[in-house]
């Protein structure tokens, strides 16, 4: 813990006997308030606990009781929540004292009062400026969605360069595929001969150019009221940007409530391809909360019809957006990829097993999100099974999310936490020598909860291709394909405990099948599944002039 952080505490007063924390996805915190605080009543919300919920069931669940000191943070957050954001909901809450930690840097302690005097002029200028935002966005989309699909942009680029627009207001990623994917598909251009000029909220690449397109704070209070303000700011910026740079190319990874990409490639003439993991409604709706839904639909059907190419993750992804407008023919399914001189064999993997004690152990390896689709709880009550039966194994769990701080806890509860180690988030960079460490690599995704098939392409299953590890992956959709049973990995049942933990024990028992399936999987990627190859699978549908 900070010194700065300790201070803080000690001026909230020791004497808290009930403490609610909010904890989101910081799963560091929960261990060091229960230090700071033994002797007080300590309510606990994790983001598992609020996430799907409407705001007035987050705001009854921290109203539930008058608490001494209640204390929020959004440290190791992989959620873009705003200052404002984290304000209202301290403000909402039943507490004496408020702290909220921004991040690391970012400490502080408030009082209701203060908090009012802080967010209520906001709030009010904030609130008239988003019902002119939706009503200027209400008329404009109506407008555009007749005009734009009478300009017709052939795709054809002049020259080689690519203007990058991440436009999901997601702010500082450190880790997982989101990054990865944009990461990958800039080196895999620039391999091609392209040059790549990125613009975002943040930088998140230090190679290509970042450009930084801010958005407007004073709507930080409503995400979605900022995130339909950012389509006409990224465009008014873009604009001046795109006639010193003037690109050949726009390449949009698709986000909601934003179609500047398309407004960009109409105004100056030049092809766009949208990039869709999934579609971004679909996802809100069910996985989080969309308030203002028809708009949303309206921009997204516009921009899956005037994109020049659509690159779709997967046949399932394809699926999905060709009823909400995308056209068949200009579809491109695109699987993510690997860099395969950075995911080798040869990583160094001494570093990690030193610091995790891990020599002369057999480790079973996962990296990921710490979420229900990820799998992680099936690999943990799978690890107990496979612990209960052999005794030199270790399970490393790379990643965070907010399933962590329950299944940490869990390990405790049943003295297993040196036989299941949580590393927490790991900068990109650093993953291939943590993967290096293991000798298994597991990747148990789930099928969706809505019954929705299964449209990821995980970046971790081709990152675990490349290290040339044995893995062990759930037959499901995209993954199901491109693992060959016993060939180049072991296919389990989605779900299955059982099943996965007998996969588990085989393979710790075959060295020859590891060693097969190992070289089999390397192979496949380097042969299908570079970066290089992932961007020339798009980008040669636009064609040179």
């Amino acid at each position: 813990m900070t010194s700065r952080l300790i201070n803080i505490f000690h001026k909230s007063s020791h004497s808290a006997k009930t403490i609610l924390l909010i904890a989101f996805e910081d799963s560091i915190i929960i261990d060091e308030i229960i230090e700071q605080y033994p002797n007080s009543n300590i309510t606990i919300l994790t983001k598992r606990d609020i996430s799907g919920k409407s705001v007035k069931e987050i705001v009854k669940l921290a109203r539930a009781e008058n608490y001494d000191l209640v204390i929020l943070s959004n440290r190791n957050s992989q959620v873009n929540r705003t200052a404002t954001s984290l304000k209202l909901l301290a403000l909402a809450s039943r507490g004496k004292n408020k702290l909220i930690f921004f991040d690391d840097e970012h400490l502080y302690r408030f009082t209701n009062i203060a908090l009012v005097a802080n967010i209520l002029p906001r709030l009010l200028l904030g609130s008239l400026l988003g019902i002119y935002i939706y009503i200027k966005a209400s008329l404009y989309f109506l407008f555009a969605s007749h005009y734009w699909k009478k300009i017709n942009i052939p795709p054809v680029v002049k020259g080689n360069k690519i203007a990058y627009l991440r436009t999901d207001l997601s702010g500082r990623v450190i880790a997982g595929g989101s990054l990865t994917h944009i990461k990958g598909f800039a080196s895999g251009a620039r391999e091609l001969g392209f040059e790549v000029i990125f613009h975002s909220d943040y930088p998140v690449v230090s190679e290509p150019l970042t450009i930084i397109i801010k958005p407007n704070k004073l709507l930080d209070f409503f995400d979605e009221l900022q995130l339909i303000d950012y389509h006409f700011r990224f465009i008014r910026e873009a604009k001046k940007l795109f006639k010193k740079e003037k690109p050949d190319l726009i390449y949009q990874r698709h986000s909601i409530f934003n179609a500047s990409g398309i407004a960009l490639s109409k105004y100056f003439s030049i092809p766009i391809i949208l990039e869709v993991n999934n579609s971004e409604v679909w996802g809100k709706k069910n996985w989080s909360r969309l308030v203002f839904e028809k708009l949303a639909a309206k921009i997204e059907n516009i921009a899956f019809r005037n994109a020049n190419i659509v690159s779709v993750v997967s046949e399932i992804t394809k699926e999905q957006i060709i009823p909400l407008g995308a056209s068949e023919q200009r579809i491109v399914v695109n699987p993510n990829g690997v860099d395969v001189s950075k995911f080798s064999p040869d990583a160094d993997s001494s570093e990690i097993k030193n610091k995790f004690n891990l020599n002369n152990k057999f480790v079973i390896g996962f990296i990921g999100t710490f979420t229900r689709w990820h799998g992680v709880e099936i690999l943990f009550e799978t690890a107990i099974n496979v612990l209960s039966d052999r005794k030199n194994i270790v399970f490393l769990l790379i990643g965070d999310g907010n399933l962590k701080a329950n299944l940490e806890s869990k390990a405790r509860e049943l003295n297993i936490a040196n036989k299941i180690i949580f590393t927490g988030i790991i900068p990109h960079e650093e993953a291939p020598k943590f993967l290096s460490a293991c000798d298994i690599l597991v990747s148990p995704h789930l099928g969706f909860e809505t019954g929705q098939k299964f449209f990821g392409s995980p970046t971790k299953l081709f990152e675990y291709m490349a290290m040339g590890k044995p893995i062990i992956a759930s037959d499901l959709e995209q993954i199901g394909k491109i693992i060959r049973h016993k060939v180049n990995g072991i296919k389990v049942k989605p779900g299955d405990v059982e099943e996965l933990a007998s996969a588990i024990l085989d393979l710790i028992d075959n060295a020859d099948l590891r060693s097969l399936i190992g070289a089999n999987a390397r192979k496949n990627a380097e042969q299908n599944y570079t970066w290089k190859m992932n961007a020339e699978r798009v980008l040669s549908k636009v064609k040179s002039s």
